[in-house]
């Protein structure tokens, strides 16, 4: 017994199970149908109908292709200027001068591609920007210019392409006239400092002698709901406002499409035949009778290609993400039916709970005991160096201190013994933060150093409120505050000063005045510091300046997420006051 057509079995299995449904439609019910009813309809109807229909279909699909085609090439443009980097940074940059400005758009405009690439004069680009310091110009424009423009409130923030069709004065032109546009919001950084909005416009003129070209035999109406945008008949309309479509108007084919979110309509009415031209009488028995016989066979093969040829593709879909690192399941409410397909999807749920574990255990647990093993070794080489440095230098430390008091030195073993406080109370202190109480004991030592180069010139007072001693912060932070107070303030200052260091509760919140009688900072300088105080981060540390303030100012912001405030008072001539207010913590020393 023979199998069957080779060639027709390799050409169905090619298909998709959609076009599959359609085969089984068209040759199991549409064209017995239209044997069965050809006898009526066969001399009346249905040549003219298909040769009609055929004409139509192919001026529609013109059409359609026209418009798309028409308008590719500037959306890839849009496209490409919406990905490109360096017009972000011409437009969010603030410019202290015009002439700054023209200098960084020469460089653009320069090293740019966007002009050649709209050189055939059917587009033009405008892009505008909330920026007061760039200038209107070339294709960049400030934002308040279209404020008050139509397009623009209808803009909105919507994302994406927009393509609209108005009715608008150019710069140049002296009537208003049609235009086409496709705008674009340009806001997709997160660093975004000023909103943009890309405008491209493109001729009316142009765009429709291309859509609606010669070789468009049908009347054509497109339109975009009631409102006509363009047509074939009348002439151009180019200075016409867009009007309604005429609703008495019988056409004879109608397609929809969608082109950036929205639905546009063509309307197509044949210039050499009239559908309704025919008996009426017969007309009304061919109607009835195709949609007697057309009915039930559309409505059951819409439903097989929704149970099956859907279902089917929302596999297709599942598989097709395979390639990443872990298998997608296809939801449960999505699972539907009792049939082979059902039971598919639900082994295939099976499958991928299953590689996924395979996964999970062959690979990202292996990786992760990979970087654990490693992060492990570090830590350990890092714990053995800074065991042997530190035992040298306290033996040495020692053996000054000795030697002083052997020789009777008592002021430099004193200050041997103060410094070897320091350096021990640093090495021992294992977490990066420790308590106020334990930050004062290594302030006081520091201060004694100070006090024997000083000497009168220094004197200075503690003030910590008990409640206060318990209290996290970052390990030397607060000594570095202290130390500024002592080089920029006592140091450039001949007469007597004072360093008074002051901790007190504040309701939920603690208060840390460091306070010196030195010579004090202009307003300018105070400005400066104020600024790196409250926005230190990395990026500031790595210029070298001020690094040790901005680090200690960075890691207490970073102790509290965020919740520490600065602030700097100055007078030249009488002293500064640096006042930090966190919230009050009494965690222990312990918080690494």
């Amino acid at each position: 017994m023979k199998k069957g057509f080779p060639k027709t079995d390799t050409y169905i299995n090619k298909l998709t199970l959609r076009k599959k449904m359609v085969l089984l439609f068209v040759f199991c019910v549409l064209i017995p149908l239209v044997v069965t009813d050809g006898i009526v309809i066969y001399n009346v109807y249905r040549i003219a109908k298909i040769t009609q229909m055929k004409e139509l279909e192919s001026d529609a699909e013109a059409v359609r292709y026209g418009i798309q085609e028409g308008l590719e090439y500037p959306a890839s443009v849009i496209r490409n200027i919406y990905k490109n980097y360096r017009i972000e940074e011409l437009l969010n940059k603030k410019y202290k001068t015009a002439l700054d400005y023209y200098n960084e758009y020469a460089v653009f405009k320069k090293n740019s591609l966007y002009e050649s690439m709209l050189g055939n004069g059917n587009e033009s680009i405008s892009i505008y920007a909330d920026n007061d310091t760039i200038l209107n110009g070339g294709m960049f424009y400030k934002l308040s210019n279209i404020e008050n423009e139509e397009w623009y409130k209808k803009l909105g923030e919507s994302e994406g392409i927009v393509l609209m069709f108005v009715f608008t004065k150019d710069r140049t032109e002296t009537f208003s006239k049609r235009a086409i546009l496709l705008v674009r919001n340009l806001d997709k950084h997160q660093n975004n400092s000023c909103k943009k909005v890309m405008k491209m416009e493109i001729n009316y003129r142009n765009f429709q002698d291309r859509v609606l070209n010669d070789s468009i035999e049908s009347e054509v109406y497109i339109c975009q709901g009631d409102k006509l945008l363009m047509t074939n008949t009348g002439g151009t309309h180019l200075r016409e406002t867009y009007t309604f479509m005429d609703k008495d108007l019988h056409y004879d084919y109608r397609r929809d499409m969608s082109l950036y979110g929205t639905t546009y309509t063509i309307y197509l009415k044949s210039r050499n035949f009239n559908f309704f031209a025919l008996n009426k009488g017969w007309l009304a028995v061919i109607i009835a009778l195709f949609l007697f016989n057309l009915f039930l066979p559309v409505y059951m093969i819409r439903n097989l290609d929704k149970s099956v040829a859907r279902r089917i593709h929302r596999l297709d879909r599942i598989f097709k993400k395979a390639e990443s690192e872990k298998l997608m399941k296809i939801n449960k409410n999505k699972i539907d039916g009792d049939d082979e397909i059902t039971s598919l999807m639900v082994n295939y749920n099976k499958m991928a709970d299953r590689m996924n574990g395979l996964i999970q255990t062959v690979y990202v647990d292996k990786l992760r005991q990979q970087e654990s093993d490693i992060a492990k070794q570090n830590a350990e080489l890092q714990a053995l160096h800074s065991q042997i440095n530190p035992h040298f230098l306290f033996n040495a430390l020692e053996s000054i201190r000795m030697h002083s008091l052997i020789k009777g030195e008592q002021e430099t073993a004193e200050m041997v013994e103060y410094l070897a406080m320091m350096q021990r109370a640093n090495v021992n202190w294992h977490a990066d933060n420790v308590s106020i109480g334990d930050e004062m004991k290594f302030i006081e030592a520091y201060l004694k150093l100070q006090k024997y180069r000083f000497g009168d010139r220094l004197s200075y007072d503690l003030d910590v409120d008990e409640s206060c001693k318990d209290v996290s912060l970052p390990k030397l932070s607060l000594v570095t505050f202290v130390e500024n107070a002592c080089v920029h303030g006592i140091e450039s200052k001949t007469e007597p000063g004072w360093i008074f260091v002051r901790i007190y509760p504040d309701n939920d919140k603690v208060v840390i005045e460091v306070e010196d009688t030195g010579c004090g900072i202009d307003e300018e300088v105070r400005d400066i510091l104020l600024f790196k105080m409250r926005n230190a981060n990395i990026d500031l540390l790595k210029t070298g300046r001020g690094i040790g303030m901005t680090n200690a100012c960075l890691r207490l912001k970073m102790l509290t997420g965020d919740k520490v405030t600065f602030d700097l008072e100055s007078e030249v001539g009488v002293g500064t006051t640096v006042i930090i207010t966190m919230p009050l913590r009494t965690d222990g020393n312990d918080n690494s």
